[in-house]
């Protein structure tokens, strides 16, 4: 048994360091003079090893653990940017822009369309002619969309 000056010693560290190390949990605290200089030197090599294998971390955190998570986080960005690259994957913030300029077009021409056809439908000769002369007006209106189809339109009515 030896005190914490002589184990100190013993280690080559400095009393406050051994103190340190009692404090931080790296050595196990005894009682006064019940230290072994075989077990606070076990203690000490095993933080060593730790701190030499990258496992070792001051708050905590597991190392080994945050390197896979980082090299995780790599290959998904990696594989997020190949899929853009392939053009699988797209940003959400361009979709939503080309939409709202396709809806803006579209809100424009069919709010165009009474002034358009005011004229042709007060000159159409039955309501069948004005009928067409309107949907005609829509269509073209609704063609701002992508991927509208007039057929299509024209099936479901």
């Amino acid at each position: 048994m030896a005190s914490q000056s002589e184990i100190a010693a013993k280690l080559g560290v400095n009393v406050s360091t051994f103190k340190d190390f009692i404090a931080r949990g790296i050595i196990e605290e005894r009682e006064r003079g019940q230290y072994t200089y075989e077990e606070c030197s076990k203690q000490y090599l095993d933080h060593l090893r730790e701190i030499a294998a990258g496992r070792y971390s001051e708050d905590g955190l597991d190392l080994s653990a945050e390197r896979a998570r980082l090299a995780k986080e790599q290959a998904d960005a990696k594989e997020m940017e190949n899929a853009i690259g392939r053009g699988e994957l797209v940003k959400i913030d361009d979709i939503v822009k080309q939409f709202e300029d396709q809806l803006l077009k579209s809100k424009v021409k069919l709010l165009a369309v009474p002034t358009k056809v005011a004229a042709e439908v007060n000159a159409a000769k039955d309501v069948k002619e004005c009928k067409a002369i309107i949907e005609e007006a829509v269509k073209e209106a609704l063609s701002e969309l992508v991927g509208y189809r007039q057929s299509a339109s024209s099936e479901e009515a």
